[in-house]
């Protein structure tokens, strides 16, 4: 199933619920992003729908990862022990009330941030039968919502300073996340990182003059960029992109068009490489891109490279 072509839809109403229903007297949820738990009375359509949302996997990364943490438990009601849970699909079969398969939604019910699903079916005969459906559905949601939940704690921790700087060199409104210190600035290009031994996560920002977004050109304007400011020990080691990896994602809202694109890079003459995601939007007669990217040997990346994402869909041109 394809990921990024699954546009963050209603990002900034969404994100609007989730931080006015923030109370600070709900308890913090357990769990960590991306974590689901599946639960209801009956085992068969508990097992359907965990084993449905565990074979969906992430677009774009050196090595195939599950895109939710997924786990089951069949009980005939939240306890203590499962109602803090982070992200909560519970699951009810009742021939006698339903005639289809409905699925609602509630938020921040005994936790923040938290979100249930309700999947309720007439049989597991239906459920199965409406299942492909419903998952597109409900893994939307999750997705959508930690979205949401990453950018929320970004409003609240981000770097003052580098959206300082980001401010005066591209005017534009970026949320760095504050644990990316490390700074390199070159000619219209800003590269934030974490430095980090293990998990190394990277901002970077640029500019370049076109009159229009298209996507061979954003590649090769990718490319030439990391040439000049991704360089190893000596100046035949540079970061390149991944072509046949590349995954495009074109949106149009408010009269601003947005070009997405999620692949691999890898160091050319060295043995780096990882997934990068990256969002371009038009400003003027220029298109500022804004990519992240991950290096972290022998680490899952779906986290870290989701984390990235959630940064640059806080991007906001100034006019």
């Amino acid at each position: 199933m394809n990921a990024w072509s699954k546009h963050i839809i209603g990002l900034v109403c969404v994100l609007f619920l989730a931080a006015c229903n923030h109370s600070p007297m709900f308890p913090t949820s357990g769990g960590r992003s991306y974590e689901v738990l599946v639960t209801g009375p009956d085992n068969q359509s508990v097992q359907a729908i965990a084993s449905a949302l565990q074979s969906i996997t992430l677009d774009a990364l050196p090595q195939e990862e599950e895109a939710f943490d997924v786990s089951a438990l069949v009980r005939s009601e939240l306890d203590q022990g499962t109602r803090y849970a982070r992200n909560i699909i519970l699951v009810s079969v009742d021939s006698t009330q339903l005639k289809q398969t409905c699925i609602r939604y509630e938020q921040n019910v005994y936790a923040y941030p938290q979100l249930i699903i309700h999947v309720d079916a007439p049989s597991n005969d239906q459920l199965q039968k409406d299942l492909p459906q419903c998952l597109k559905q409900i893994s939307d949601a999750l997705t959508r919502t930690e979205m949401n939940n990453a950018i929320i704690n970004l409003r609240e921790h981000h770097s003052m300073e580098a959206s300082t700087m980001i401010e005066k060199f591209f005017g534009c409104r970026l949320w760095i996340p504050e644990d990316l210190r490390l700074v390199k600035r070159g000619n219209d290009f800003l590269w934030f990182s974490n430095n980090a031994a293990r998990g190394m996560q990277n901002i970077c920002i640029y500019r370049y003059e076109s009159d229009s977004l298209r996507r061979q050109e954003l590649l090769h304007k990718r490319d030439s960029v990391m040439l000049v400011n991704m360089q190893g020990e000596n100046d035949s080691v540079h970061m390149r992109t991944i072509t046949e990896s590349v995954q495009f994602r074109v949106r149009r809202e408010q009269n601003i068009q947005e070009l997405g694109v999620r692949g691999l890079w890898e160091m050319e003459g060295d043995a780096m490489g990882g997934p990068f995601v990256s969002l371009a939007l038009q400003q003027g007669h220029s298109i500022i891109c804004v990519e992240g990217f991950v290096y972290a040997p022998e680490m899952k990346k779906r986290n870290l490279i989701r984390r990235l994402e959630a940064t640059l869909y806080t991007l906001k041109i100034n006019h």
